[in-house]
C-alpha cells in the first residue's frame, strides 16, 4: 500500500520528519509514528481525564520526616478503560485510532502504570504530549509480561496522550490505567528550573571525568530506578550483578529499604534507567537519552531496610535485556578484608550518573545502632573534578573496591556537597553479609543466586554483554545501508578469517535470520531483508570467539 501517492504528501512527510518528536527514553519499542500524526489529527481535548493534584506542603512535611529513599512522585488512582473511555474514530487507511488524554494540573512529568494490559499481534500503542513534542512508542505485544501490568518512562509535563491504533475488525486489546505518577520534584521542570536532571550537588563528579576513566566497564552496569512502592514512586540507584555461570541472567542489586514496600504488582511495574549519564565531563546543558526497561521480580533481600542485616534487594529484570544497550554485569568480592581505595556510581537526586571516590581503607562498622558489623564505612575524598558524595537517589548504588569488584550497596550517611558534610561517612551493607548472613533460606541471601554452580569462589569477574557498533571484523564491509531489500556482506582482505555466524536481530535482541559465512570459499554474500519492517536492526557477526555488529536501517 502506498502511503504518500502524490509530491504533496511526500513533501508533507519531509516536513514531519523534520519536526519529530523528542524520544526522550530509548524505552523498548517498535519506533514509527501513531496515525494522528500522519493525518494530522488535531488534538480533542473533550476526551480528557482530570486529576485533583496532591497537597504540595503535605508531601514536603512528609519528605521531611522521611528523606530516605527520595520520593519525586505519589500515585493518584485513575480508572481509564479502553472499552468505556476515550474515543475512536476511524482514519483514511481504514486504521482505528483510540485518544484520550490525562491531564493532572501542576505535575513537572508522569508515568502511566497499567494494571491490566495485554496487546493483540496487530495493535500499536503510544503515549505522547499533547503538544507533540515527547513520543514513546509504538508499544506492542513484544511489550506484554507474566503479570498482564505496564509502565511508561516518564514524560515532562502535567499532560499526557494516550492513542492506540488498530485494524478495523481486531481484537480488542486489555488495556487499563490503575494509576499516574504525579512527579512533583526529583524530574525535568520543563518551566526551567532544574530538579532531577541537573539536580544533584555541585560537588558532585560525572562518570565521563577523568575520575571516571578507569571504571569504564562499571559505569555501564548501573541503572536508574524508577521504584513504584504503594502510592508513591521514588529515585534508587542500582547495578546488574554476575553470577558464576556469566549466563547474562538479568539481575539487578539495590537496597532492602528501596524495594521491601513494593508489592508483587508494583515490581512488575518498575522502570529502570541505563545510560542516563553524560556524555563528557561539563554537566549536558540537555538531558541525555537513556534506555529503559520495564518490570522485575524479586529474588531475594534481607536485613529489613538496614535497621537488622545489610539492606540488599536481588531482583530480575522480566525481560532479557537486548544485546545493543552494551551493558556490563558486575564482578562482586565477599572478601571481609577493607579496600584501601575504590568509588561507587549513582544517581544522586535522580539526576545523572556520577562517580565518588574514596582513598581511605574502608571500615567495618555497624548501622543504625545495631550490635553486628554489616556495613562498610567510607568517607569520601576530593578529586580533579569535584569532591563526590552521596545523595537521595544514591540509595543501593554499587561501592566497589580497588580490583573494580562490588562490595557493598548503600544504606545511607550524612555525606552532602554541603562544605560541613563533605567529609561525613556514608555507609554500605557489606556483600560479604549479603551472600549467606541475613537469613538461612534462599530468600534472604545471595549465594544462591549468584553462585548457582555452588563454586563457593570469594570473588567472581565481571561479564560484558553487549556489542560494539563502530568496526566489524578487519576487511568485511556492509552495502548498501541504508537497505530497501537485499544487503550485501564482502570480504576483501588477506589473511582469510574463519567461518563466521551471521544474525540479523531486532532492538530486543531476537534473531530474525542466521546463517554461516565461509570468506574463503565465498567472498560476497547476500541477505534479503524483503520481509522485514522499516526500522532499525543489528548485523552481528562472530567467530565463536568475538563478535562485532553494525545497524543497519531499513526502508
Amino acid at each position: 500500500m502506498r502511503i504518500f501517492p502524490s509530491k504533496i504528501s511526500f513533501l508533507l512527510f519531509c516536513l514531519m520528519i523534520a519536526a519529530a518528536p523528542k524520544m526522550l527514553t530509548a524505552q523498548l519499542n517498535q519506533g514509527g509514528f501513531p496515525r494522528s500524526f500522519t493525518f494530522s489529527i488535531p488534538p480533542d481535548n473533550r476526551d480528557m481525564v482530570t486529576l485533583t493534584p496532591p497537597s504540595r506542603e503535605l508531601l514536603d512535611e512528609e519528605d521531611a520526616i522521611s528523606p530516605l529513599p527520595f520520593r519525586f512522585a505519589i500515585n493518584l488512582p485513575v480508572d481509564v478503560d479502553i472499552e468505556r473511555s476515550g474515543k475512536w474514530i476511524k482514519v483514511e487507511d481504514g486504521t482505528k485510532v483510540w485518544r484520550i488524554t490525562v491531564n493532572a494540573p501542576g505535575a513537572l512529568a508522569l508515568t502511566l502504570y497499567f494494571d491490566r494490559f495485554q496487546l493483540p499481534t496487530d495493535g500499536k500503542f503510544f503515549v505522547y504530549s499533547p503538544n507533540r513534542t515527547q513520543l514513546i512508542g509504538a508499544f506492542t505485544n513484544l511489550n506484554n509480561n507474566e503479570a498482564n501490568t505496564f509502565a511508561t518512562a516518564l514524560i515532562t509535563g502535567d499532560q499526557i496522550t494516550l492513542e492506540y491504533n488498530s485494524p478495523e475488525d481486531a481484537v480488542l486489546p486489555q488495556l487499563h490505567l490503575s494509576e499516574v505518577a504525579y512527579a512533583y520534584r526529583g524530574v525535568t521542570d520543563v518551566s526551567g528550573d532544574r530538579t532531577g536532571f541537573g539536580a544533584a550537588g555541585k560537588c558532585e563528579v560525572n562518570v565521563n571525568c577523568s575520575e571516571g576513566a578507569s571504571w569504564q566497564r562499571q559505569v555501564r552496569s548501573i541503572a536508574r530506578v524508577e521504584v513504584k512502592r504503594g502510592s508513591s514512586s521514588v529515585w534508587c540507584s542500582g547495578s546488574l550483578v554476575n553470577n558464576t555461570r556469566n549466563d547474562g541472567t538479568p539481575y539487578l542489586l539495590t537496597a532492602d529499604h528501596c524495594g521491601k514496600l513494593s508489592t508483587p504488582q508494583d515490581l512488575s511495574q518498575w522502570l529502570i534507567y541505563f545510560n542516563y549519564q553524560g556524555a563528557g565531563c561539563p554537566n549536558p546543558t540537555r538531558e541525555p537519552v537513556s534506555r529503559t526497561m520495564t518490570g522485575v521480580k524479586l529474588v531475594a533481600h534481607g536485613g529489613d531496610g538496614g535497621n537488622t542485616g545489610s539492606d540488599f534487594f536481588l531482583v530480575r529484570l522480566l525481560s532479557s535485556i537486548p544485546d545493543t544497550f552494551n551493558v556490563y554485569y558486575n564482578g562482586w568480592s565477599r572478601d571481609t578484608i577493607p579496600s584501601p581505595s575504590g568509588v561507587s556510581l549513582h544517581h544522586p537526586q535522580g539526576d545523572i550518573k556520577k562517580i565518588s571516590t574514596y582513598t581511605s581503607p574502608l571500615v567495618r562498622s555497624n548501622w543504625n545502632s545495631q550490635p553486628r558489623y554489616t556495613h562498610w564505612r567510607v568517607t569520601w575524598a576530593g578529586t580533579t573534578h569535584g569532591h563526590g558524595t552521596t545523595e537521595g537517589g544514591s540509595s543501593g548504588s554499587p561501592l566497589y573496591n580497588n580490583l573494580g569488584l562490588l562490595v557493598g550497596t548503600l544504606t545511607g550517611g550524612d555525606s552532602s556537597c554541603d562544605s560541613a558534610n563533605l567529609n561525613k561517612p556514608d555507609y554500605y551493607g557489606m556483600f560479604y553479609y549479603h551472600w549467606d548472613r541475613n537469613g538461612t533460606d534462599s530468600a534472604s541471601v545471595l549465594k544462591y543466586w549468584l553462585d548457582p554452580v555452588n563454586s563457593n569462589v570469594m570473588n567472581c569477574n565481571g561479564w560484558a554483554l553487549g556489542v560494539q557498533e563502530p568496526e566489524l571484523t578487519s576487511g568485511i564491509t556492509v552495502f548498501p545501508n541504508p537497505v530497501t531489500n537485499r544487503v550485501n556482506l564482502r570480504y576483501s582482505s588477506e589473511p582469510a578469517i574463519r567461518k563466521q555466524e551471521i544474525r540479523i536481530t531486532d532492538i530486543w535482541g531476537k534473531i530474525l535470520w542466521s546463517g554461516n559465512w565461509n570468506p574463503l570459499t565465498e567472498i560476497e554474500i547476500t541477505i534479503d531483508l524483503t520481509g522485514l519492517a522499516t526500522g532499525m536492526y543489528i548485523l552481528m557477526i562472530g567467530d565463536g570467539e568475538s563478535r562485532t555488529a553494525r545497524k543497519i536501517i531499513k526502508l
